[in-house]
């Protein structure tokens, strides 16, 4: 067996000193560790850690999210040289060396970034069973749980960027699974080895994470989550004092994520069984958006009144999100055009008009036609996450990485009967405006799958989800640049010249 030093020594130390402020945790300092974890608050800071860590720029703050996994998925014309690479896969293919080279470091900060937050999880996990101890209520179990369902999160998404799709590449060497903290060498799994302690993660996630105050509908402890603030909460609809535990992996996090998972293995079963759990609570737990809280994005009132209302990325949707405090500076340039600003840059993701119609079939009265977009000279940028400064408190800041309307795609894709998969598409188009455009009940299952993928498409523009989507059903047609297969999986980087300093 093929084996990496995912967690020798240089790399250990790498990991564990990567998470700024909030989880100092040197390899060769015992001590600051035990320190660290003294108290179930110490604990909450580390998982804190881990959160700021994941929102940089070069993994879920951008790179992972609207700017790459975009690119690459196909929504935009690019004709900046220094992008076409990823445009046009050059990243998977031998003969253009240099543009390998100009991928080849973001790459790299993909896989170690997110190697060094399952370092910084392992390292909580190693010591907490021992200091059971010194939590009060539940919450030893309710962060053991959101740290061992972050651990399977992030090798999940490890693994749709760096393995093959799961039909072809179960019996194939895949990637590291990192169980422990230790100088240790860690084997490349395959893939269905890889699933299944992902899915054991999982599981053992979701029985110490029953108790969630989300699931229970209570107010979380200040170690579980900050409560929800900001100028006309008491007339907010829809914020419950544990809003802010969608900033945390929170049992519906576990339970989506199992959906993503049991989806990508092809049991469709139980992906259905367990999007159909995360449905059952709607209601409840993650209302739909209210146009209301969208009135502010257009409205030409200057009143503080009219501008808070700027939900624009449906917060009360959102099973899980990062709290990016910095989104307005990596959106900078990209997407928005701010103190860099677009005029110069080199990094614009823009869309035409016609695009933009295309993408959402001409129906205007979609929300994320309406409210998700900016202009932008003669075009248009994606402004889902956009930050006006009167914006609600509880609706800032907000980066999705996993939304409840996708629970209702994957029921769709997985139901037995066409009929009920139109409507679990349709309970989301009526909720983005299309109500007056319901879909036909006796459509085809390949029709079916046709306006699956048109949702998908809407949905999660900025996101970086449609590409692992195209990936998982080997869809090409896409982009006339994808010609093989290869180009959805990319290459495991040198990790001894990882471990000699390269990163």
């Amino acid at each position: 067996m093929k084996r990496i030093k995912i967690l020798g020594l240089a790399v250990l130390m790498f990991a564990l000193t990567a998470c700024d402020d909030w989880l100092d945790v040197n390899a060769s300092n015992q001590v600051d560790r035990n320190e660290l974890f003294k108290s179930e608050l110490g604990y909450a800071e580390a998982l804190t850690g881990v959160y700021a860590k994941m929102c940089d720029g070069s993994l879920y703050g951008r790179e992972l999210t609207f700017n790459i996994l975009d690119i690459v998925a196909g929504y935009y014309d690019i004709q900046m040289f220094e992008h076409m690479a990823w445009y046009t896969y050059e990243y998977a293919k031998s003969e253009n060396e240099w543009q390998r080279n100009y991928c080849k470091p973001y790459i790299e900060k993909m896989w170690n970034g997110i190697y060094a937050q399952i370092a910084n999880l392992n390292s909580l996990l190693a010591t907490i069973d021992g200091n059971k101890g010194i939590f009060s209520d539940d919450n030893y179990n309710l962060i053991k749980g959101e740290a061992l369902g972050l651990r399977a999160y992030l090798h999940f998404d490890l693994l749709r960027l760096f393995a093959e799709v799961y039909e072809t590449g179960k019996d194939k060497e895949s990637i590291p699974y990192v169980t422990m903290l230790a100088p240790t060498v860690t084997p490349l799994f395959t893939q269905k080895d890889a699933v299944e302690i992902m899915l054991e993660d999982l599981k053992n996630a979701k029985d110490l994470l029953k108790n969630d105050p989300m699931r229970l509908g209570v107010t979380p402890a200040a170690c579980l989550a900050s409560l929800p603030s900001g100028k006309y909460l008491s007339s907010a609809k829809n914020i419950p004092t544990w809003h802010n535990r969608r900033f945390r992996f929170n049992y519906y996090a576990v339970v989506a994520t199992m959906a993503r998972v049991y989806l990508w293995k092809g049991d469709e079963p139980n992906a259905l069984a367990c999007a159909q759990e995360v449905i059952a609570v709607q209601e409840s737990t993650f209302p739909w958006v209210q146009q209301s809280d969208l009135t502010g994005i257009t409205s030409t009132q200057t009143d503080e009144y009219y501008k808070h209302k700027q939900d624009r990325t449906f917060a009360t949707e959102h099973i899980f999100a990062l709290n990016v405090t910095d989104l307005e500076k990596l959106m900078d340039s990209y997407i928005y055009d701010g103190t860099v600003g677009m005029s110069q840059s080199y990094n614009s993701k823009e869309l035409t008009g016609d695009e933009r119609m295309k993408l959402y079939e001409s129906y205007t009265a979609d929300y994320r036609y309406q409210y998700g977009f900016a202009s932008y000279k003669s075009n248009f940028l994606v402004a889902k996450f956009y930050q006006h400064t009167l914006c609600g408190r509880y609706f800032q800041e907000r980066l999705p990485l996993i939304r409840l309307s996708e629970m209702y795609y994957i029921a769709a894709e997985c139901a037995l009967d066409p009929k009920d998969g139109v409507d679990y598409l349709d309970q989301v188009r009526s909720h983005r405006g299309l109500n007056s455009y319901s879909l036909d009940r006796n459509m085809s299952s390949s029709r079916l799958k046709e306006e699956i993928l048109k949702e998908y498409k809407k949905e999660f523009i900025g996101e970086g989800q449609l590409w692992y989507y195209y990936k998982r059903l080997q869809k090409m047609d896409f982009s006339s640049h994808m010609t093989d297969v290869k180009f959805f999986t990319f290459e495991i980087p040198d990790l001894e010249q990882a471990n000699a300093g390269r990163q």
